[in-house]
């Protein structure tokens, strides 16, 4: 009976603890580090607080505990739908929630409390899309919010020697580093992506070209030129750790002897195509922001080996450079990171073959089936982390990624503005339906869904409902609506 009481006990503490030290809670602990104001039509970002990096064990353990604890919280809590079923009005709401300019860093929702500094660069890289802005306030409150998780993101690791997956905030002002499960592959990406697009550079508009006219203006590049001077340097370290950590020189490919942290973070992987392509892209950013000597020749190289190495049968690009991949041909859908980050274009007819090729096998083995897109058809369950094993077995597998779904129907789109074929477009119409539906169906827009197309909960984990990625959907339905015209 007493470590019945005990285990009480120590359960409420941790739950006690964990809420005071979530930023997302009406009576947090936690101090913003900094706010952002406007002045003559620009932002200007002003620090408030300095943050400190806690390195004890202690705190390690402890920042586990704590995002445990939330994910197992959101799993068994209240669910937390929109007030509306319209869709519109989801939208409204959800924007509300996720870009109010009072919350301290971008997160996907509900269970992260914590910092992903991915989410700049993979899950939000459409939320300066002026052409899906709803007013002048939801596009002065994505421009505020995006520019403060940077700063935040840019603050914490001038201080470390490492980059992390996650940044958790421990006390009032103070965060500790926490990679889930391994060295990130695509935080140092992510951080120069935001980086070059609040400077201004109109990638969203290369990588998904459709036009409507905006009068919004870019607010951030002043503020983001000051934050490039301040980190020029912690970034360059960064990048040059990062490159010495997970990128072999030699072999001219990411290492295969090392498990890297990425979108699919559930999994281990050697060597990832996913992870090719991510430093590939990283380090076009930092030629671009001239971290490092332009190199063109290397880029063009480097690329012709990725894709000599992972273009598989004519017809899809294999998950990685392990023997049971090649065996087995193991395709995964994060490959459609070629397509995001640009390094391969529909409009350039060569590259465009491949993209045509990838897209028309999703749709021959049913990947896009009921609506996109399941990672795989296979289990794999040997591949996964013990935890996600024990507790969200299909997370990284077979259950449908609505971030993923999106940019497959944003390729179709342009498949088949530049294929010219009809059926591209038709397709992604039909998905863009499904998605438009569950929106209303489950007020609001689900991270996940399991293989049957319903909302996706395992004993451990249920979906976030209320995911800000949301943008993304919102850029393909103004993408087919410009196509269609």
């Amino acid at each position: 009976m007493i470590y019945i009481f005990i285990s009480a006990i120590v359960l409420c503490i941790i739950a006690v603890i964990s809420y005071l030290t979530n930023p997302f809670v009406k009576f947090t602990l936690i101090k913003d580090l900094s706010k952002v104001e406007e002045i003559d039509n620009k932002l200007v970002l002003k620090k408030i607080h300095s943050v400190k990096l806690r390195y004890h064990l202690f705190w390690r353990h402890f920042s586990m505990i704590k995002s445990v604890w939330h994910i197992v919280n959101s799993r068994f809590g209240p669910r937390k739908r929109a007030r509306s079923a319209i869709v519109s009005e989801i939208i409204k709401e959800i924007h509300e929630k996720r870009f109010d300019q009072k919350n301290l860093y971008l997160i996907s929702g509900d269970h992260f409390s914590m910092l992903y500094p991915r989410s700049l660069g993979i899950f939000y890289h459409s939320l300066l899309d002026t052409r899906t802005v709803l007013d002048l306030d939801d596009w002065m409150h994505r421009q505020r919010i995006y520019l403060k998780t940077l700063a935040y993101a840019l603050n914490v690791y001038s201080q470390s020697d490492n980059l992390s997956t996650t940044i958790v905030p421990t006390t009032p002002n103070s965060v500790m580093l926490l990679n889930i499960y391994a060295t990130p592959t695509d935080t140092m990406y992510s951080l120069l992506y935001a980086m070059d697009l609040l400077l201004g550079s109109g990638s969203l508009e290369d990588i998904y070209p459709f036009k409507k006219t905006s009068p919004y203006k870019l607010a951030t590049k002043d503020a983001a030129q000051k934050l490039m001077t301040e980190y020029r340097e912690s970034l360059r370290y960064h990048y040059d750790q990062y490159r010495k950590t997970v990128f072999d020189e030699q072999a001219g490919y990411i290492r295969t002897d090392i498990q890297l942290s990425g979108t699919k973070d559930i999994v281990k992987k050697y060597g990832g195509f996913y992870d090719n392509v991510v430093f590939w892209k990283t380090t076009d950013l930092a030629q671009k922001l001239g971290l490092i000597e332009k190199n063109d020749v290397f880029l063009a190289i480097y690329k012709k080996r990725i894709l000599a190495e992972f273009w598989k049968n004519d017809e899809l690009f294999i998950e990685d450079m392990s023997d049971e991949a090649r065996t087995n041909n193991w395709y995964s859908s994060d490959w459609l990171i070629a397509f995001q980050t640009g390094f391969l274009s529909p409009k350039i007819p060569s590259e465009r073959s491949y993209l045509k090729k990838a897209v028309d096998y999703i749709i021959d083995h049913e990947i896009d089936q009921p609506f996109p897109i399941r990672y795989h058809n296979d289990f794999r369950k040997n591949r996964l982390h013990f935890p996600v094993n024990i507790g969200a077995p299909y997370y990284g597998s077979l259950v449908i990624w609505s971030h993923w779904g999106m940019e497959y129907i944003k390729l179709l789109i342009l498949l088949s503005k530049f294929g010219r074929n009809k059926g591209y477009r038709e397709i992604a119409q039909k998905h863009l339906e499904t998605y438009e539906f569950n929106i209303s169906r489950y007020r609001g827009y689900p991270e996940v869904y399991n293989r049957f197309g319903d909302f996706y909960t395992s004993f451990f984990y249920r979906s976030v409902r209320t995911t800000g990625w949301i943008v993304s959907y919102e850029q393909a339905v103004e993408m087919l609506e410009a196509h269609n015209k």
